[in-house]
């Protein structure tokens, strides 16, 4: 699987130009946070009350181990 390098264009002001799609609705582009460089969902997904974050490595531990029988791979 080829990883998607993101073109990022700015003037140097408040606004930018990305590639990156949103993670949660693929054809929408996600919203780049200037402050910290993060890519977050769309806009439309974050109304529905989408988020991105990183799990624990716990509970990563957690729900692969107590996942149904039917969904392990």
């Amino acid at each position: 699987m080829e990883l998607l390098k993101p073109t990022i264009v700015t003037d140097g002001g408040p606004w930018v130009k990305h590639n990156m799609p949103c993670p949660i609705y693929p054809s929408k582009h996600a919203v780049l946070e200037l402050s910290t460089g993060i890519f977050l969902p769309s806009w439309e997904a974050q109304r529905q009350g989408w988020t991105v974050i990183k799990t624990p490595k716990w509970l990563r531990w957690f729900i692969r181990r107590y996942e149904p029988p039917d969904k392990r791979g």
